[in-house]
């Protein structure tokens, strides 16, 4: 008996089918994954140097007593009046040296309860016997005081003593532990170096006096101020009156500076006026812009007027500011650069007067046109400066 051997059978026309479905299945899988792996690694990092673009606010505030309206800040305004008289010594270059009287301001010290008149040339003596006396009549008030200029009885460097307590020889020995001087800087002028007084002597030694009382009315002033909320301030100085004690021409070392001055102070709170500051700038930033870095220390204050009477003040506040194109500027819509080359993305950003320039960089290198995916493209706002 012979046995049959049969070969494999060749494949149903079905299956073949199947099979190659299941063939461009893995094709079309590999090709999607492809795609997938590309659009998830791609991606266009666009850089743009903005053009900076100067703001500015140049605006008015009061500061009054009691604020109450916008554009009105706490504030004080204060005058006072000053008077004083200095003794000025003379540069001494060209100058012949000659003893003279040394001398100074004292203060008079009335402990009674009565009044006290002085003539003037009333001597005052210190401890060692060293004499003075007084320059004018005075009157020392009960249970005052009042300062006075004194010099020297005799020429020369004895009457250059340092701050020193004075008896006044002239009162009853029952007044005179209750009424006396004191001096609280050294007597000068011993020895005076003696030239002929030009004007300008006289201009530079009354502005150097009128300067020094300023300064004085300024630190009164501030005093009657609460200083932790006022932190701003601004003061002006007009000269009422002055003299000097000897005109041009004449020989001298010294001569004496009287003067008289009105002080204005205008006190206000200088955070809250930078801060208003702060705010009009910010306001007056375009569309499209967004404010960079603008500190407050760049705010300048002036006092364009001060009304005494009714205590207000009139502040001129400037700040100036620099403002970059911000990233919901509509230059910066990524909707305009999807699917894009490279240079159709420069032309567009360098079109804006706010982009000074612009590059264009890709994920993977070899990208030619920016991802069609809004989230895969990133912006980058950089300064000019």
């Amino acid at each position: 008996m012979v046995k049959e051997t049969r070969g494999a059978q060749p494949l149903s026309r079905s299956l073949k089918v199947y099979q190659r479905i299941a063939v461009a299945f893995v094709f079309m899988t590999f090709f999607l994954l492809l795609a997938v792996l590309y659009l998830s690694i791609s991606r266009a990092t666009i850089t743009v140097v903005a053009n900076p673009r100067v703001v500015s606010v140049d605006t008015e505030v009061r500061a009054v007593t009691n604020p109450t309206n916008d554009g009105e800040l706490s504030g004080i305004v204060l005058q006072k009046s000053y008077t004083t008289e200095e003794v000025v010594t003379l540069p001494s270059d060209g100058a012949t040296a000659v003893e003279e009287k040394a001398g100074g301001k004292v203060t008079l010290i009335n402990e009674t309860g009565t009044s006290q008149p002085l003539v003037a040339t009333t001597r005052l003596l210190t401890k060692e016997g060293v004499l003075f006396r007084i320059d004018a009549s005075t009157v020392v008030p009960a249970k005052g005081q009042v300062e006075v200029v004194t010099h020297a009885d005799k020429p020369g460097l004895g009457g250059e003593i340092g701050p020193a307590q004075f008896t006044i020889p002239g009162l009853p020995e029952s007044l005179q532990a209750s009424i006396y001087a004191v001096s609280v800087e050294s007597m000068k002028g011993g020895v005076a170096y003696k030239r002929v007084v030009t004007q300008k002597d006289i201009d530079d030694g009354v502005s150097s006096v009128s300067n020094a009382l300023f300064e004085e009315a300024k630190a009164d002033l501030s005093q009657s101020v609460d200083r932790n909320v006022f932190t701003g301030e601004s003061y002006t100085m007009n000269i009422a009156s002055q003299g000097a004690s000897v005109a041009t021409g004449a020989e001298v070392g010294s001569f004496t500076a009287t003067v008289t001055i009105d002080v204005t102070a205008v006190y206000y709170d200088a955070n809250a006026v930078k801060q208003y500051a702060l705010s009009q700038l910010y306001a007056r930033v375009p569309d499209g812009y967004a404010a960079e870095n603008i500190s407050t220390d760049a705010v300048q204050i002036t006092v364009e007027s001060a009304d005494v009477k009714n205590s207000v003040a009139t502040l001129g506040v400037y700040l100036e500011g620099k403002a970059l194109i911000s990233a919901d500027s509509q230059v910066l819509n990524k909707d305009r650069f999807v699917g894009r080359a490279p240079n159709e993305v420069l032309t567009l950003l360098r079109a804006s007067e706010a982009v000074k320039d612009a590059s264009v960089s890709f994920t993977p290198f070899w990208l030619e046109r920016v991802p069609t995916l809004k989230d895969h493209i990133k912006i980058i706002i950089t300064s000019a400066e």
